[in-house]
């Protein structure tokens, strides 16, 4: 378990999913997702930011969903 520096967020889903995102010592990110974490770097974290995006623009086009 690492130390954390910063909570970046903290959410839970309609469906009951926890979710929580910390920033660690060591500079790494963990990803709680109930009684899941991933462990990634800043700059991994980055690339999956940046590709969740990128599919969630993908999905709105392809159903139509404007906001």
């Amino acid at each position: 378990m690492g130390i954390v520096k910063k909570v970046l967020s903290e959410f839970t889903l309609s469906d009951g999913t926890y979710f929580r995102i910390e920033l660690n010592k060591g500079q790494q990110i963990h990803i709680h997702m109930d009684n899941l974490k991933i462990q990634m770097s800043i700059e991994e974290f980055a690339e999956l930011v940046n590709a969740t995006a990128n599919a969630e623009h993908k999905l709105k086009s392809l159903k139509n969903i404007h906001e």
